[in-house]
């Protein structure tokens, strides 16, 4: 049995989060292919986009951070029950 069962798809939600922001930041952009050469014309996000965007990734490494420490405490704890 794991420490959190739910560590699975809450990481894929924040994949999610992330995914879906990048897509938004793809709606921005504008390529024109028709001779041959890429035309790329991008919008910058706006401090509001990136702000929202890095709260997702620190959200993410939060998480991830505090299930680390869970298994190894856990890991440690399975160590010392066996000795």
């Amino acid at each position: 049995m794991s420490i959190d069962e739910d560590i699975p798809v809450a990481a894929t939600l924040i994949d999610l989060e992330v995914c879906q922001a990048v897509c938004e930041q793809d709606q921005a952009l504008k390529v024109d292919d028709s001779d041959g050469e890429e035309c790329v014309e991008e919008n910058p996000p706006t401090n509001a986009e990136m702000r929202q965007a890095l709260d997702i990734l620190k959200r993410g490494v939060q998480h991830r951070s505090t299930n680390f420490k869970k298994q190894y405490e856990c890991e440690q704890y399975k160590g010392n029950v066996k000795e």
